[in-house]
């Protein structure tokens, strides 16, 4: 009796451990974004929203200025040697975003012209 006691002891423990090492995505979460010196816009303020699902990563693109009437449909989000490219529609135009991000902190560019910068705010 106290072998299996200590048994299911050791399997409570050993189970609660392993629980804990189960590994995040180091990509999914919520981050504030900012693209700088966009022509005739200025500095553009966002936020940006990585989930996965599946085996996917989906992306969501809203503004932080909630006088900003710019809407973004992602078009598509892919992750090729730790750099996302969201692709989206907005304003009118097809654009796209190359972002990495390393741990807590986002860099990349907008079209490949505008240089953008962030941190997470969530995971």
């Amino acid at each position: 009796m106290q072998k299996l006691v200590f048994f299911l002891s050791l399997f409570l423990i050993v189970s609660c451990g392993v629980q804990k090492n189960i590994n995040q995505d180091p990509y999914v979460g919520s981050y504030e974004i900012t693209v700088f010196e966009v022509d005739n816009f200025g500095d553009i303020e966002l936020f940006l929203e990585i989930n996965k699902e599946a085996d996917a990563y989906v992306a969501s693109i809203k503004p932080r200025n909630p006088d900003q009437q710019v809407e973004f449909e992602i078009e598509g989000t892919t992750l090729d040697e730790g750099v996302f490219t969201i692709e989206a529609y907005a304003s009118g135009y097809d654009i796209y975003f190359e972002i990495s991000i390393d741990e807590d902190a986002v860099s990349g560019s907008l079209m490949g012209m505008f240089d953008l910068e962030g941190s997470r705010i969530n995971k």
